[in-house]
């Protein structure tokens, strides 16, 4: 739902936005957060709850949460020369875990899941509850993951993981 915040929550935001860089999240995350935020009025409400939250797992949720929605909310469509087609999903759903599972082989050999939150934006807690998950992965994380690892489409959608 598309509906921008008023303009004296933007200080607030800002504000949040500090606290998060101080817990340590990616500044790419934060700054698409807050921009995301600005226009989107249940992102605001997310980063309002990780501000009041004190619980560090409930946050961890809440920051995915709040990646889940920017990617929901994101409105360009980005061009590359990786590209997953939704039919390369079909092909990655019939076995999501072993898909899971191989592709956390490799980003264990380039450098773990900090090293991939940097090269992608995209949050550690995020990051660790895709590949802890059994669940579909969406097609703008696996870009992300793909452009982050320099793995091509066909690498992505076939066996690439199985050598």
């Amino acid at each position: 739902m598309n509906s921008q915040v008023a303009p004296d929550q933007d200080l607030e935001l800002f504000e949040i936005a500090s606290l998060m860089n101080k817990s340590g999240l990616p500044s790419n995350f934060i700054s698409l957060a807050v921009r995301t935020s600005m226009e989107f009025e249940g992102v605001y409400d997310l980063m309002i709850l990780w501000r009041d939250e004190d619980d560090k797992k409930e946050r961890s949720e809440i920051v995915a949460d709040i990646q889940d929605m920017i990617d929901d909310c994101s409105q360009r469509e980005r061009r590359s020369a990786v590209y997953i087609k939704f039919n390369d999903l079909e092909k990655i759903a019939k076995d999501i875990r072993t898909f899971k599972d191989n592709l956390r082989l490799v980003v264990d050999k380039k450098g773990g899941i900090k090293k991939l939150s940097t090269l992608t934006g995209i949050p550690q807690p995020s990051l660790s509850r895709f590949f802890g998950s059994s669940s579909m992965p969406r097609r703008n994380t696996l870009f992300k993951i793909a452009t982050a690892l320099n793995l091509s489409a066909v690498q992505i959608a076939t066996g690439w993981t199985r050598d």
